[in-house]
């Protein structure tokens, strides 16, 4: 989607909710408006949609560091990083959260960046956006997407000038404390984005105007930070698509399952009637000729018939006859009529009934693997079976 939602949100709940919808394809304001205060972001998500979200946050209430690494930096090295700012902080480190920025190296020396915040803070900023049903990918404090061109830049914004003065360095102050702020700080020739209060004086140059959401946003595809890391990172995006067919997806598969299962139990059924026929017809035999092994049935009753002084085409018919019988043992529903033998094409041709179409099918695939060519005529239903035609003969 070209389209991103910044919602820049307060300190507290009861300050104004600035929001703006930018086109980052066109580079341009797509619509734009404020919110009393953060009890009405529920309303602005009913209207905006299923928009990219990018929250900004008061620079005020995110402190920017640079920590000097002992070392390259190392999983080890960074997570005693807390250990390390002990000394630098007034809380209580364990009641702030480190997001961790770029790494830059000067001369020898490894420096972090590092952005603190209170959790308790940015838990409530985040649970303002989830009651409101937004889910943020990033959080971001707000005067750290001033443009870097020309540095110091300022913009004024709710009440507050926001103020870059480096990659790094970052803040927004409250228009009362502005003027103090800026005499102490000594700044340079500041560039400011927002009209300039004729009383302050402060060396400064007039850039081109703009609402300080899509000066913002013009900057926010690359942002220098992203707050929500750890364990505040935002959880993957669940398909919504999925969560609709998910339950037809389920069912599939038991049925899947359950077929598969099905068509097992009745393979290894038939699999154990072909193996008591194969023993039927082994004993049958045995019978007959008392005394013999019997290694291959089909070898030897070919043997047999030889010996007996029987034709080509008879010992054909009863190859044919035999196989068939064998194969027919897995389909025990399918009944035989009409039986004939061609001898010019040594082929074997009958009528069945069955209680199925499949059963054909079946017995089809099983002469087929067998070595036989099968050609089955058209099956028609009569009462509750089918019946068709079905010859047999040996593929070429």
């Amino acid at each position: 989607m070209s389209e991103q939602l910044l919602i820049r949100l307060g300190s507290r709940a009861d300050q104004v909710v600035s929001w703006l919808v930018w086109s980052t394809a066109a580079q341009e304001i797509i619509a734009s408006g404020d919110l009393p205060s953060a009890s009405a972001l529920e309303q602005l998500g009913e209207r905006l949609g299923p928009r990219p979200v990018l929250v900004l946050v008061p620079a005020a209430d995110v402190v920017l560091k640079e920590v000097a690494l002992p070392a390259k930096p190392s999983r080890q090295i960074l997570q005693a990083l807390p250990y390390m700012l002990e000394e630098d902080v007034t809380e209580d480190i364990e009641q702030l959260w480190l997001a961790l920025g770029s790494v830059r190296k000067e001369q020898d020396q490894y420096l972090q960046q590092l952005a603190l915040c209170k959790k308790a803070q940015l838990e409530q900023w985040l649970s303002w956006l989830t009651e409101a049903g937004f889910q943020p990918r990033q959080l971001v404090p707000d005067a750290l997407l001033l443009p870097t061109e020309s540095l110091p830049a300022a913009i004024e914004f709710n009440g507050s000038w926001l103020l870059r003065q480096g990659d790094w360095q970052a803040t927004s102050v409250e228009h009362e404390w502005w003027p103090d702020y800026l005499e102490l700080a000594a700044l340079p020739e500041l560039t400011s984005y927002s009209p300039w209060p004729g009383y302050i004086e402060q060396v400064h140059q007039l850039a081109e105007p703009e609402l300080p959401l899509a000066l913002l946003a013009r900057q926010a595809q690359q942002p220098a930070i992203n707050l929500l890391q750890g364990d505040y990172a935002p959880k993957r995006a669940v398909n919504k698509s999925w969560q609709l067919w998910q339950p037809a997806a389920v069912l599939a598969g038991v049925c899947l399952t359950l077929y598969l299962t099905l068509t097992a139990v009745e393979g290894w059924r038939y699999g154990q009637q072909a193996r008591a026929l194969q023993q039927q017809a082994v004993q049958t035999y045995q019978a007959a000729f008392p005394g013999e092994s019997v290694v291959n049935l089909r070898a030897l009753v070919q043997r047999k018939l030889q010996q007996a002084g029987l034709s080509q085409h008879e010992q054909h018919f009863l190859a044919l006859l035999l196989d068939l019988q064998n194969n027919l043992a897995s389909v025990n529903d399918m009944q035989l009529d009409n039986l004939r033998f061609d001898a010019r094409r040594t082929e074997l041709r009958f009528q069945a009934k069955a209680d199925g179409f499949q059963s054909f099918e079946r017995l089809k695939n099983q002469l087929e693997q067998a070595g036989y060519q099968v050609d089955q005529g058209a099956l028609s239903n009569d009462g509750s079976k089918v019946q068709g035609t079905v010859s047999m003969r040996k593929a070429a």
